[in-house]
């Protein structure tokens, strides 16, 4: 096993004292983990713990370290993830599982603590306040709307008899302090991502190495984008070292990028001032190609970025189009389907799948005349209550039609619907005038400049807008396009055009990447640290074997990024 090592992997593998393995992207570091792993249940007095941050990456660790170190060492080794680990904790040998909160009883109960408490917060505003509160051991301050909410909710989560997915770390926690639980008894702990662990799993991990267990961490404080999730990065993996004065090994070989790619990666990435600093070196050499490119809008990016991918996605190569929002790959999702390249988009939802962009595409087929349901959605969209709905079909039956405003006030709605409604009603008739005369474009603005005057919030306005840009840009009668926008060419295979966010992109790599939209206010975003962003752009950059392109649109700055890579 350690033969198929290189020298600093092994020194990992062989350390028996607590280390910090900083594994540079595409450093082997799974490999080493599991290597180091079999080692130690070669003793058969070890019992070795190995922690990551997902199940499938539990699964994968656990059967390459069983397949190294032999079926026989199954009872002595332990995966999982930190909550599922955690979990077990809570559960006393023979008594019964505590029952965790689904996400609907979670909404549910926070829809009912808000309201009880006379809130005017939704549920989904409410999350990230109490996961960042028990992400902070559950202190908050005394007095404050936060901590009224807070113990409100943990009130009716006890009242009903569970904790949610965050409780598992915490109450874990608690009672290892509390000396109520105990540490796992491990004589080695292993832990994968360990830039990524916020204070409660940090402290997990600390009282496991106070308990007596020999603790192997591997990260890169390089690769910490989880910064919005309180994850430790650099901080972290510094205090660990220190405290429990860790033997810190840099495992610098990229087996991975070309020397080109992981050159231009590195000059980025230096920028960076709180970094764990690393000589990197790529083990594959010379032969990748980089380059930016400028284009005049986004289809242009999109266009080229298809057409550049397609005959080497033929070729069975794997190629990626990596972007900092899900909002930035929908016109790349049009293209994609307007060549009839077979793609999957592995971050987000499809444009017209979103509420606004469904509703939308059933407003057209109706200005076509395909459809005469579905009026009610639309009619929502602009305010009208289901009241006056109930009103206007008890009178008119399923369809819904013109009429003179005091026969509509006359049926009991009120004289502001009534004119909203022939309103929307003369706006109807006309598009399906200009349907009829196969002027769809002109009906397609009117669609869209109506559905905007109704938008509430940005990221309605931005679905409204992304359908439109996709049924601008295909031809023929609505009902056609957006049965071409329907067909499921969206599959993860093998030979399929992979689009997704960079930070979906952490832990993968493609032969062929290219990143979209490289400009300033897109990344970096102004709402996150530059310093984080920057380790965002590292690893976009870092998911290319052989080839990267970084491309740009004229209205926007070239992103900073882009020019400290020195990219011609």
């Amino acid at each position: 096993m350690l033969d198929k090592l290189n020298p600093q992997q092994r020194e990992v593998a062989q350390l028996r004292r607590h280390c910090v393995a900083i594994a540079c992207p595409g450093a082997g570091k799974t490999k080493t983990i599991a290597t180091k792993a079999a080692l130690l249940l070669a003793d058969p007095s070890a019992i070795v713990c190995a922690v990551t941050f997902s199940k499938d990456a539990a699964v994968e660790l656990r059967e390459r370290i069983l397949t190294l170190a032999g079926a026989t060492v199954k009872k002595r080794l332990i995966a999982g993830t930190f909550h599922s680990l955690a979990f077990k904790q809570l559960t006393p040998p023979g008594g019964r599982k505590r029952d965790i909160a689904s996400d609907g009883d979670r909404m549910g109960l926070l829809a009912r603590v808000i309201a009880e408490l006379g809130l005017e917060w939704k549920p989904e505003e409410v999350v990230p306040v109490i996961e960042r509160i028990k992400t902070n051991f559950g202190r908050v301050e005394a007095g404050m709307a936060d901590a009224q909410l807070y113990n409100a909710y943990q009130e009716a989560l006890t009242r009903n008899g569970k904790i949610d997915f965050q409780d598992m770390l915490r109450l874990s926690v608690a009672g290892m302090e509390a000396g109520e639980i105990q540490p796992y008894r491990i004589t080695d702990l292993l832990v994968d991502e360990f830039q990524d662990t916020d204070p409660l799993q940090y402290r997990w991990v600390e009282l496991h190495a106070k308990a007596g267990a020999n603790v192997t961490v591997v990260g890169d404080d390089d690769q910490s984008i989880y910064g919005f999730r309180a994850a430790l990065g650099f901080r972290g993996m510094e205090n660990f070292a220190k405290t429990f004065d860790a033997q810190r090994v840099v495992l610098g070989s990229n087996y991975r990028c070309r020397s080109e790619i992981l050159s231009a990666a590195d000059s980025v990435i230096r920028n960076n001032v709180d970094r764990i600093p690393k000589l990197l070196h790529a083990e594959r050499g010379i032969g990748g190609a980089v380059a930016t490119r400028r284009f005049e809008d986004e289809y242009g990016d999109a266009v080229a970025a298809v057409e550049a991918l397609q005959p080497m996605l033929a070729a069975g190569r794997s190629c990626a189009i990596l972007a900092r929002t899900n909002r930035i790959l929908d016109p790349i999702e049009a293209v994609c389907r307007s060549h009839g390249v077979k793609y999957y988009r592995a971050s987000g939802s499809s444009v017209i799948n979103r509420p606004q962009g469904a509703l939308m595409c059933n407003l057209l087929e109706i200005a076509e005349g395909r459809k005469t349901n579905g009026l009610d959605a639309v009619l929502g969209h602009m305010g009208m209550g289901s009241g006056d709905l109930m009103v206007l079909h008890r009178d008119m039956g399923a369809a819904l039609v013109q009429r003179q405003k005091k026969d509509l006030v006359a049926l009991g709605v009120s004289e502001e619907t009534a004119t909203a409604y022939r309103g929307f009603m003369k706006r109807l008739a006309e598009w399906q005038a200009l349907c009829e005369r196969q002027f769809y474009s002109l009906a397609l603005e009117g669609v869209l400049e109506w559905m905007m005057t109704y938008a509430k919030g940005d990221q309605a306005i931005r679905a409204i807008q992304g359908t439109y840009d996709v049924i601008s840009r295909l031809n023929g009668p609505f009902s056609e396009r957006i049965e071409f926008l329907r067909r499921d060419n969206n599959q993860p295979a093998a030979d399929a055009l992979v689009l997704t966010t960079m930070h979906s992109s952490k832990g993968l790599e493609w032969d062929h990447v290219w990143i979209t939209r490289a400009e300033e206010g897109v990344v970096p975003d102004e709402k996150s640290a530059e310093s984080e962003e920057r380790r965002l752009f590292y690893v976009a950059m870092t998911r290319a074997r052989d080839s990267l392109t970084i491309a740009t649109i004229k209205k926007n700055a070239v992103s900073r990024f882009v020019i400290e890579s020195a990219i011609p």
